[in-house]
């Protein structure tokens, strides 16, 4: 279920966005709004594509990082 429209890299920065609680800067693509919304409102979604690009669990790593 890789979200083809948006890079790896553009993905990875919105989940770690999400996950820190930056808010959105009011100016992104269609794309990065749809994708943001569905990991906002479903941590299943959430953990699921930051599976896709390589992360195991990314709030344990995130929060273990602090």
């Amino acid at each position: 279920m890789a979200n083809e429209v948006l890079p790896g890299n553009d993905r990875k920065n919105i989940i770690f966005d999400v996950v820190d609680g930056v808010p959105p800067s009011g100016d992104e693509s269609e794309e990065f709004r749809s994708f943001r919304s569905k990991i906002e409102s479903d941590i299943n979604m959430l953990e699921f594509s930051a599976e896709e690009l390589g992360f195991n669990n990314v709030l344990f790593e995130y929060m273990s990082q602090g």
